[in-house]
């Protein structure tokens, strides 16, 4: 029998869910599909349907319902988007574009299962440690679409054709694609800048 090492597990969830950006949202007898990006306090965002923020028990399926998928228990904060939140809300629409929803609401994880395993949802929930850097970082990136595109292809085999990076993190990289975000992994953590712009040739 396998040992239960929860540290890897939560790790090993976590890097799942920072790897995808869509989910199935069940509330009530509803399924609904919704895209989801990261605060910078770690929690997730949707564009949410007026539905959604009735109280009942809502699950996350991600990326979608199926066999495989990560299930996360989760309850549902409605915040309106103005003042600091007005940021969030627009970082979501530069990941996914145009929100199918009026309203927006934070996602606060209270416990998840990953391959069969338990994870509590506070371990999923992490700042980004180099979220004041990632505008500059997007922007740097972004002058440099045929590097972008070739690293892209070596490390996810994925031909973004007009890549526009939209997410920096310490685990990866975000690209958005004609077809949705692709994700490509940091090859050790990323602690700075730096070591974002080393793994396109760029000195920081």
């Amino acid at each position: 029998m396998v040992d239960y090492d929860e540290q890897q597990a939560t790790e090993d969830a976590y890097r799942f869910l920072k790897s995808n950006s869509t989910a199935s949202l069940q509330f009530g007898e509803n399924i609904y599909d919704v895209s989801y990006t990261f605060a910078p306090d770690g929690r997730l965002v949707i564009s949410a349907m007026v539905a959604m923020l009735q109280p009942c028990d809502i699950v996350m399926f991600v990326p979608e319902y199926s066999d495989n998928c990560m299930e996360l228990h989760v309850s549902l904060v409605q915040f309106k988007e103005d003042n600091e939140n007005g940021a969030i809300a627009d970082k979501w629409q530069v990941y996914h574009g145009e929100p199918p929803d009026v309203q927006w609401a934070f996602v606060d994880i209270d416990a998840a299962r990953f391959h069969e395993m338990f994870v509590d949802g506070e371990g999923l929930c992490r700042e980004n440690a180099i979220a004041v850097q990632e505008q500059s970082i997007c922007k740097t990136l972004n002058a440099l679409k045929e590097t972008v595109r070739m690293v892209c292809f070596k490390h996810t085999k994925v031909d973004v054709v007009d890549p526009f990076v939209v997410g920096v993190d310490p685990l990866g990289i975000d690209i958005r694609a004609p077809f949705g975000i692709v994700r490509i992994p940091a090859p050790s953590q990323f602690i700075t800048n730096t070591d974002v712009l080393r793994m396109f040739g760029v000195e920081g």
